[in-house]
């Protein structure tokens, strides 16, 4: 999904207009498209829910204005407007006051009426902001903070803010301001960058994009260098299974994981990398840890090596000769690093087929020669999966420098040396050698934890023969992740999001439902 400048918005929107679909049209869809949305999930009781829209005088309120009357149409009969900044003067806005004044709508102006706007805030049922809208910068006072303030108070009511929470600005920047408390915000044709990036995008609830018609084409014109993913556009990046298919068709997987300290990776990786649908997966693993990895694997198949040094991963001749019998070889959770697992890193780069996936340790091992990258197999694609720290130690750059820039920093090292670069934390950013640039949006800090790596690298690894590059199998595994991560999080609390749990849930999420066979 495109993101957009506040900026950039209204050039898009000037340019529609320009090309015939004009700023009424837009605005009649807006709030069309708001309300119908806002019904369908409000189905029961409409004609008892009391509705309460807050409008501002600009034409986020004009948007609010045709919301209430097509709810009302839409069979919400109890539906109140409240004139925050008193009178409507956008002349546009006027327009569509004097429509909603058809309908048995009850106005309320806020500077005459201030009690009584309160009481139908602070009862309401369902209550929608549409005070501010992309433009709004600083904080808000006055009226459009009471009301804001006394809507946050009504724990009890629906909230949903049209483009954004009022109090927001659209550029993302939050520092802990007041802002409209919503539970879902109805952006307009794309993703503006308060909607993705956090600590913001979590004030938004659930973003959700309204078609207002515009033309994918102008939206495109005028966006950022980056998208986001949506639910719709990640269930498309999966191929439908045909109903002959065998394991084959779905990847031969090569883990590479675990030492003599850490073994727990080798069921995390694998598992996850089973659990999201690869057709065979292998582990390979130091002997040392033969009977605890044996145990806990039941689907992959079993690949121990010799053990190195303090019970790491050795380069031996198994691990050679089946080098390049794999689609996909991931390589790093927890093998450490020492003089064996460097050897080891280097010789999968120089020799594996298809996908390898340096995670973890793997990357530590090549940190002071990522000029390695470059010399893979004709044909190899490489997907590395650093954290900031290990980002640090990659690049050289101090992890602050990393932090503040995170777009820049993970483009430029793909650009660099042709690979694919999965940049871990809030808002993880995936970056790919021909300039593409995903900002993943899923996810909650439940994952900050051991482990959570581990997970991601097998579910991408899984993904790759499912998708159709290794930069749609890495946005995928990172949105994948994530969204079931918040699953848990909306269902137990934030702190349950285990990497095992984790995996025990990733069929739960709505992307794997009805996901039905290609004939």
């Amino acid at each position: 999904m495109y993101i957009l400048t506040a900026e950039n918005m209204k050039r898009a929107e000037s340019k529609a207009n320009k090309d015939g679909f004009s700023f009424k049209d837009m605005m009649d869809a807006a709030g069309t498209k708001c309300a119908e949305f806002i019904a369908n999930e409000n189905k029961d009781g409409r004609e008892t829910k009391k509705t309460v829209i807050l409008c501002g005088k600009g034409k986020n309120g004009g948007d609010g204005l045709v919301i209430a009357r097509h709810m009302w149409s839409l069979g919400f009969k109890n539906i109140f407007v409240i004139s925050v900044h008193g009178k409507i003067t956008d002349a546009l806005c006027v327009e569509m006051l004097e429509l909603a004044k058809k309908y048995p709508i009850d106005i309320t102006d806020m500077e005459t009426d201030t009690q009584r706007a309160f009481f139908h805030i602070s009862s309401a049922d369902i209550i929608i902001d549409a005070i501010f809208g992309i433009g709004f910068k600083g904080e808000l006072g006055g009226n459009s903070a009471e009301a804001v303030l006394t809507a946050n108070k009504n724990k009890d009511a629906k909230k949903y803010a049209v483009d954004i929470p009022s109090g927001l600005s659209a550029q993302g920047e939050y520092s802990g301001r007041l802002c409209f408390e919503t539970d879902v915000t109805l952006s307009m044709i794309a993703y503006k960058k308060v909607h993705v990036f956090k600590p913001s995008a979590d004030m938004c609830g659930r973003t959700h994009i309204i078609d207002i018609g515009i033309k994918n084409a102008v939206t495109e014109a005028f966006s950022e260098k980056y998208t986001a993913p949506t639910d719709d556009e990640i269930f498309l990046k999966i191929k439908k299974r045909k109903y002959d298919s065998h394991k084959g068709n779905y990847g031969k997987i090569l883990t590479v994981c675990g030492s003599r300290n850490m073994t727990g990776c080798v069921y995390l990786c694998n598992r996850a990398a089973v659990e999201i649908g690869a057709g065979l997966v292998t582990a390979a693993f130091p002997d040392c840890i033969y009977s605890v990895a044996a145990a806990k694997l039941a689907e992959p198949l079993m690949m121990p090596l010799k053990s190195g040094v303090n019970g790491s991963i050795s380069l031996c001749e198994e691990l050679k000769r089946g080098i390049g019998n794999f689609d996909v070889t991931a390589v790093g959770c927890g093998i450490g690093v020492s003089s064996d697992t460097k050897q080891v890193v280097k010789y999968i780069i120089k020799n594996a087929s298809g996908v390898v996936i340096l995670d973890a340790d793997a990357i530590n091992c090549i940190a002071e020669n990522a000029d390695i990258l470059t010399h893979k197999k004709d044909g190899c694609e490489i997907i590395l999966t650093p954290h900031p720290g290990e980002m640090s130690r990659i690049t050289g750059k101090p992890i602050s420098e990393i932090q503040d820039n995170r777009i820049e920093t993970a483009a430029d090292f793909a650009l660099k040396y042709g690979v694919t670069l999965l940049l871990k934390g809030a808002n993880t950013v995936i970056a790919d050698k021909t300039g593409k640039i995903c900002v993943n949006t899923t996810g909650n800090a439940g994952m900050a934890r051991g482990g959570s790596g581990d997970v991601l690298t097998g579910i991408i690894s899984g993904l790759v023969p499912q998708t159709e590059s290794a930069f749609d199998a890495a946005c995928a595994g990172a949105y994948i992740h994530g969204k079931t991560a918040d699953y848990i999080a909306s269902k137990y609390g934030m702190i349950s999001a285990t990497p095992s749990r984790i995996i025990e849930n990733i069929h739960k999420i709505g992307i794997f439902k009805n996901f039905g066979y290609d004939h």
